[in-house]
């Protein structure tokens, strides 16, 4: 139980980040049963959305499209969704997403790298500023960073991996992740390949830095 609560209930967003297979949707409800316990009306989400453009993106996985296309499918559902998170904070609650735009700079970086050549930097670059008019800045991003090669072993269950689901991407995606750490002020690094307790454990710690407050 957490030993420190609210005297006010705060508003704010927060993401979850990080490469497939790093425990992120697991730690999702986790993270924001902790969060309710201390006080914080939360809303819980994730991308793509369970709309008609997250199903468009969903679509896009298994068909043969320009990465660009695939791109602007993701940030066409990010804009809606990105008006939903606004109303949501507006109304005093905490927004916490399972994946936004970090994921798209990230996964789509290293796609357009594969299928076109070029520097993932200059993807990068290109496509933080191109999602900047449709997005909502976290006031934290938790990066989930795990090795890939557990990543892939995590994921050993499911019947059918992804097309990104494979070492090759998730190591170039991974590097994506840190390169924008590095750029941006509100990303926290978590070692995800540790043990669920402790990673659980740093993002309490984490939060708990944010909020001035003890979880």
């Amino acid at each position: 139980m957490p030993s420190g609560r609210l005297g006010a209930v705060k508003s704010g967003f927060i993401t979850l980040e990080g490469i497939d297979g790093c425990g992120k949707s697991s730690l999702a409800g986790i993270i924001s049963g902790r969060l309710m316990e201390a006080g914080f009306r939360v809303e819980l989400t994730a991308e793509p959305t369970r709309t008609w453009l997250g199903d468009a993106v969903r679509r896009s996985y298994g068909e043969d499209v320009s990465p660009y296309t695939e791109a602007f499918l993701f940030l066409a559902d990010r804009a809606t969704h990105t008006e939903w998170i606004r109303k949501r904070i507006a109304e005093g609650k905490l927004v916490i997403s399972d994946r936004y735009s970090d994921s798209t700079v990230a996964y789509q970086a290293a796609h357009l790298h594969q299928k076109l050549g070029g520097k993932p930097s200059d993807y990068i670059r290109y496509l933080m500023e191109v999602s900047m008019p449709v997005i909502q800045r976290p006031d934290l991003t938790l990066l989930l960073d795990a090795d890939p090669e557990i990543s892939l072993k995590r994921l050993g269950g499911r019947s059918e991996l992804e097309k990104f689901e494979n070492l090759d991407n998730l190591r170039l995606v991974r590097q994506n992740y840190l390169d924008i750490a590095r750029m941006s002020d509100h990303v926290r690094t978590i070692d995800a390949s540790k043990d669920i307790a402790e990673v659980r454990e740093s993002i309490f710690n984490a939060l708990g830095r944010h909020f001035g407050i003890e979880l």
